[in-house]
């Protein structure tokens, strides 16, 4: 008898053991992770968008971040809606404001270049009832932003992932200032 209880406890304490090997090592490696993976969907004004970035952690607290953000909105003139589609590369460096040692919530500011591409009209400048558009109809862009991420980690590996981002497009026919706020998930990957 003294034996089988004496196995059974041996087994407990390995199975103790693996799991809290296997916790340990996710918990660290969540907060001293290298790379991240975030897809948020969210709003601009009068449409919407969706961002998926890539974070690479220089030190502890900073990460540059390449960021890859479609917009989807609409451009009104003269009583019509015009659709505006714009896709860019926005590569930045954020640094954390708020981050707790066990890694429950982060939060940090950043900011970054632009360079993109938008299509107004899908291109065409003609609106229909022999109107014409008097704007450049496709544009490269190019400008900057700046931004908040905050993570709600549900997991040493998991977070909610709330993106809000002010976009100043130089060159934008569409109008230069475009916000995006948007909600998503990140993995951390390694």
């Amino acid at each position: 008898m003294y034996m089988i209880v004496h196995r059974q406890k041996q087994t407990l304490y390995k199975v103790l053991a693996l799991v809290f090997f296997f916790f340990y090592t996710n918990i660290s490696s969540a907060q001293s992770h290298k790379v991240a993976l975030s897809l948020t969907g969210g709003i601009v004004q009068d449409g919407f968008g969706g961002a998926l970035a890539v974070d690479y952690k220089v030190n502890e607290f900073d990460y540059i971040q390449f960021n890859a953000l479609g917009i989807f909105a609409k451009l009104e003139q003269q009583n019509i809606d015009i659709p505006v589609h714009s896709y860019s590369f926005n590569p930045g460096y954020f640094f954390d404001v708020i981050r707790n040692n066990s890694r429950k919530f982060g939060l940090a500011l950043g900011a970054g270049g632009i360079i993109g591409y938008e299509s107004i009209n899908n291109g065409n400048k003609d609106l229909g009832n022999d109107l014409q558009l008097e704007i450049e109809t496709n544009t490269i862009i190019y400008g900057a932003y700046v931004g908040l991420d905050a993570d709600i980690f549900i997991s040493p590996v998991i977070a909610i992932h709330i993106k809000a981002n002010e976009l100043y497009h130089v060159n934008s026919e569409a109008g230069e200032f475009t916000p995006y706020v948007g909600v998503g998930i990140k993995l951390i990957i390694k």
